[in-house]
């Protein structure tokens, strides 16, 4: 029998721990604050969905958390306390942890945009605790505001390493080579690939989250996770200065950096980067008067840590093109979307996966090139024929890994989709192949009931 957490019984855990309210749920669990009855002291208790309870993947997620977490002993980290096991049937895992109180740098982005000085800060802080984690073999891979609490005291926590990559092997089988583990909006262009991912992974979606607490924008933004991570792979965000925020010289430096696509022209480590960040924090470095937002922008829910990966379940035209994409090896491709591990004191529901600028107004400073549309006769061309179309409305192409580059061989599918709207000089993803037989494969799997 399953015991809910209402019972009389489970509002105190091991005979220490009273349970007081829930202040935080996600789709791995649910956050509540209690008390240490031993040592007189404010806690945070998350636990495991009961509906997870028997769910392998869901148990390992939450059990490398515990490791992970548990493992690091940085302020810049929230410490973890204890862990154990509700007697339930199926038993239920619980993590008690450090109670953070203040908001995460989320809702600051919804309620009051930081400053330039304050946003710098932030990720500073961040920073310290990636050089903390990565000297531990640790790599977040899920950095974002939502995941980063700032205190009433202005210090950063990172949080939540439910999908931390541990460089021990321990967590092999909990993500498959191939699945791309994250959430879209800040992933690196490897993680999205599911390519192997390093500490410079880490720089990547701390210069993402940069970039939004600099401008209020995310950097890239789509109809769906895999839209988004095309973009971290092909595309180049709008410069800050276009969204009307004019950055201090060596912000910019960094923020460029940061989001290079290739690891290699990243900054070497987390400290290498904090060391530019603040560089000029010794010289009274001041924001200038003008480092705000044209407008404030309305902010949608924070997006879901989604996983992204190969599935016979989806339909409809997008799925034409990932699916093109999984028979190419071209990497990870959007199947399910998990709702991220809530935090000390925040739940982070499942949101739309569109960014602050997809509800405000046009900006003055938007650029003036006509839109063009993505043609809809791209696929069972050849390739020649296609760079030809997609060149004369002045838009680029890329190919997928594995794609053929041979004019002759044959397009299979495009992203964007067909229709999507484009300024002139964009990429387009084609996924080409020579063999015909592949290409009728893929169309009959597209109709399998």
């Amino acid at each position: 029998m399953q015991h809910p957490l209402y019972d009389t019984w489970t509002g105190l855990i091991d005979d220490r721990y009273a349970l007081r309210r829930m202040i935080g749920r996600g789709g791995m669990g649910e956050v509540w604050s209690a008390d240490d009855l031993v040592l007189r002291r404010a806690v945070a208790v998350k636990l495991l969905h009961t509906q997870l309870t028997l769910d392998e993947v869901a148990q390992s997620r939450f059990q490398r958390e515990v490791r992970a977490a548990a493992s690091l002993n940085h302020p810049r980290v929230a410490a973890v306390y204890d862990a154990g096991r509700l007697p339930t049937v199926p038993p239920r895992p619980f993590l008690v942890m450090e109670y953070v109180s203040g908001h995460t740098a989320a809702e600051r982005l919804r309620s009051a945009p930081p400053s330039t000085q304050e946003a710098v800060d932030w990720v500073a802080g961040t920073l310290e605790a990636l050089t903390c984690a990565h000297a531990a073999g640790l790599v977040h891979r899920d950095v974002k505001p939502a995941n980063v609490m700032i205190t009433a005291d202005g210090l950063v926590k990172v949080m939540d390493f439910g999908i931390a990559h541990i460089s021990d092997g321990h967590d092999k089988g909990v993500t498959r080579t191939g699945s791309a583990v994250g959430t879209a909006a800040y992933m690196s262009p490897e993680q999205a690939q599911g390519r192997p991912v390093d500490a410079r992974s880490d720089l990547y979606s701390t210069g993402c989250m940069l970039y939004e607490l600099l401008t209020g924008r995310q950097p890239f933004t789509g109809d769906s996770p895999f839209a988004i991570a095309y973009q971290h792979m092909c595309a180049d965000p709008q410069a800050p200065g276009d969204l009307g925020v004019q950055l201090p010289p060596h912000v910019q430096a960094v923020l460029t950096r940061a989001m290079a696509k290739n690891p290699d022209d990243r900054f070497a480590d987390a400290t290498a980067m904090h060391e530019a960040l603040v560089a000029h924090r010794s010289h009274g470095f001041a924001p200038p008067q003008d480092t705000t937002l044209l407008k404030a922008p309305t902010f949608p829910e924070e997006p879901a840590t989604t996983v992204l990966r190969t599935s016979r379940q989806s339909r409809g035209p997008l799925r034409m093109a990932l699916a093109a994409l999984a028979l190419l090896g071209a990497g990870a491709v959007t199947a399910a979307v998990l709702t991220a591990a809530p935090d000390a004191t925040h739940a982070i529901g499942p949101g739309p996966q569109t960014s602050p600028s997809s509800s405000a107004s046009p900006s003055s400073t938007e650029p003036a090139t006509p839109a063009v549309a993505v043609p809809g006769n791209l696929v069972g061309k050849t390739l020649a024929q296609a760079r030809a179309d997609l060149a004369e409305l002045g838009l680029n192409i890329a190919l997928t890994p594995r794609s053929s580059d041979v004019g002759t061989s044959t397009v299979m599918a495009t992203v964007p989709s067909a229709g999507t709207r484009l300024g002139r000089g964009d990429t387009v993803l084609l996924a080409t192949r020579t063999d015909r037989h592949a290409r009728d494969a893929f169309l009959m799997d597209d109709h399998i009931p």
